[in-house]
């Protein structure tokens, strides 16, 4: 049986690819592989939100999620989004929302 933190994550997960998908932030092309291995992070200094988003974070949480793993003590997504935004980047409101909801239940275990 799932539990509801499970559920809840992978609920947000979706709804953060249905987003990104409706944003026509979701890319058909891979990054070369040295952009995925930037060791800062976000990998802010290779990679846009977006792509980070999508080929690193969302597989990464899907395959803790499905291999039973213990989940991050803490996420943060939102406050470094909220920055670019800040500086200038623009981003859906509701992605925002999604990302906060999504630090939420990880750090709500």
């Amino acid at each position: 049986m799932i539990d509801s933190q499970t559920f809840e994550l992978t609920r947000h997960l979706n709804g953060l690819e249905i987003a990104l998908r409706q944003y026509g932030l979701w890319s058909g092309d891979r990054p070369k592989p040295e952009a995925l291995d930037s060791i800062m992070p976000f990998c802010y200094d290779t990679l846009e939100i977006e792509q980070w988003l999508q080929f690193i974070f969302i597989g990464r949480m899907r395959e803790i999620l499905e291999q039973g793993d213990a989940l991050p003590s803490s996420c943060g997504i939102s406050p470094y989004v909220e920055t670019l935004v800040g500086f200038g980047r623009k981003l859906p409101p509701s992605l925002l929302v999604i990302l906060s909801d999504i630090d939420s239940v990880i750090e709500n275990k």
